[in-house]
């Protein structure tokens, strides 16, 4: 039987999904470009397309480490297998 955590992602898969709001993101976004350079704008396409990039990277992180947390046939995720992920990923390139 599926834990709780694929139920909720079968679920994300079906409807758009917004882990970050987009007001909340687009602050944090202005605030980093506005350390740059004052005066710099960005297009709120490219907002949108960074927020749809660092959800879709969120998402496959969340994924793997609950994938992890399956293997180990716990229904719980640890802290373990997120340091088991970062060192997969980085040995996949």
């Amino acid at each position: 039987r599926a834990p709780a955590l694929w139920k909720k992602l079968r679920l994300s898969r079906k409807k758009p999904l917004q882990l970050l709001p987009a007001a909340s993101f687009r602050g944090l976004l202005l605030r980093g470009f506005a350390v740059v350079r004052r005066g710099f704008g960005v297009l709120p396409g490219a907002v949108a397309a960074l927020r749809e990039g660092c959800e879709a990277h969120l998402l496959a992180l969340l994924e793997e480490w609950g994938l992890c947390a399956l293997h180990a046939k716990r229904a719980a995720v640890r802290t373990a297998d997120l340091s088991l992920v970062r060192c997969l990923r980085v040995k996949r390139g």
